[in-house]
């Protein structure tokens, strides 16, 4: 009872032999297939890889953030283009800080803090534009930001102005190179403050949130800067571990309301924000990019795909004779079928091999000379191969259809 499909997996086996050697033996035939097949596979799987490392990289940014933090203020991060809606409302205040801490004692921590850009200073070395980050004590415990040397602020520092301030590795390097910059002194804005810490390197940030380049100083000392009426500003929230966010998100605006005496009809003038609504956003651009970059790899992989079928075209008509005699000497289409599919096929797996080598080799090129880290994932890598095996099966098939379909005594005699 088993000798029939023993027989059949023989001859699917004398079918692969077969093809490896067609391949073997026809160099060029076979260079030719491959280089299509790997400039497809090369496209679309590099496009895969950096959106994928871009993705990677912008999501450990956001977690620096907490998953459990709420960040208030005055502008909704999923506002769109309704920012006329939003431009008048008011800013979120001291008093209302101070009064949160009071309402909401289920709170881990809550911070406040405003941004503004100036000139730092320290001897001949200056920089314009230099984001400046003044925030309440409780700033340090709502991101993974750790200090490389030094210290962070005292609470007596935080709230009386102490003139201290804690600055990211770029500045660091910038304003101080080749010694510590613990202990020494810079101005900020024409105000001489004392350098007490340096953030730990934290790497190229696309979305703004490394504080490699930034500085911060306690919030009473950038009182003397900005007018808080003014200037931008957020209070931040961070609820204990494992805490419900949508329990906390639905008090924290409760309490928001209550101390802007909204009516119950009213609409918020205000915003809770929470990382959920960064994800989402994230969510919707790479879909949005994996689209672009799959329909771009698609357009590589079909030409790929075409060159593929012409070169097995070319080699049915090549070894139609051959085909005559197999068949003559009792070899069943399904055998000749097999033999042009899996020989398109291992062209197609060799061709998409070499193209996630050449994407390999780019990767470590990449990351020896950046600080930007491109990664390959084994998901993209199998993917690759996945797909270089399908076109390869399609684009062999008619090829192989129109072998198989050949009738004994017309193959051989065929000129």
């Amino acid at each position: 009872m088993f000798k029939k499909p023993v027989y059949v997996l023989g001859q699917i086996y004398q079918s692969l032999l077969m093809a490896v050697e067609s391949v073997v033996i026809n160099k060029l035939r076979t260079a030719l297939s491959l280089s299509g097949i790997t400039i497809g596979i090369f496209a679309i799987i590099t496009v895969f890889t950096l959106v994928d490392s871009m993705e990677i990289k912008i999501r450990e940014n956001v977690n620096t953030l907490g998953s459990n933090t709420l960040y208030v203020g005055k502008w909704p991060w999923d506002g769109g283009g309704e920012w006329w809606k939003y431009y008048n409302r008011p800013q979120v205040s001291l008093a209302e800080y101070a009064e949160m801490r009071t309402l909401l004692p289920r709170a881990e921590a809550i911070a406040f803090m405003t941004s503004f850009s100036r000139t730092v200073k320290n001897g001949s070395n200056y920089a314009d534009n230099t984001t400046v980050i003044g925030a309440t004590h409780d700033y340090n415990r709502m991101r993974k930001s750790d200090i490389g040397s030094g210290r962070y602020f005292t609470s007596y520092e935080s709230e009386h102005g102490g003139r201290v301030a804690v600055i990211g590795h770029t500045v660091a390097e910038q304003f101080f190179p080749g010694e510590d910059p613990v202990g020494k002194d810079m101005r900020i804005g024409g105000t001489r403050v004392t350098v007490i810490g340096v953030f730990a390197k934290a790497g190229d940030d696309m979305m703004g949130m490394s504080m490699d380049e930034n500085v911060l100083i306690p919030l009473t000392l950038a009182r003397n800067f900005v007018n808080l009426r003014r200037a931008g500003t957020e209070m931040i929230v961070k609820g204990p571990d494992g805490d419900d966010i949508r329990e906390l998100k639905a008090e924290v605006g409760s309490i928001m309301r209550r101390l802007r005496r909204l009516s119950p009809q009213a609409e918020d003038n205000f915003a809770v924000n929470e990382l959920s609504i960064l994800s989402n956003m994230l969510d919707d651009m790479f879909r949005r990019i994996n689209f672009a970059g799959g329909i771009i790899g698609l357009f590589s992989i079909l030409v790929g795909g075409f060159g593929v079928a012409n070169i097995m075209f070319v080699s049915v008509r090549e070894r139609t004779a051959q085909i005559g005699i197999e068949k003559a000497l009792g070899a069943r289409p399904y055998f000749i079928l097999f033999q042009f599919i899996f020989e398109a096929v291992i062209l197609s797996v060799a061709g998409g091999a070499i193209g996630l080598l050449l994407i390999f080799a780019g990767v470590l090129v990449v990351n020896s000379v950046s600080d930007f880290t491109v990664v390959l994932t084994l998901g993209n890598t199998l993917l690759g191969l996945v797909i270089s095996s399908a076109v390869g099966a399609v684009a062999g098939f008619f090829p192989a259809w129109s072998a198989a379909r050949m009738e004994p005594v017309k193959a051989i005699f065929h000129n």
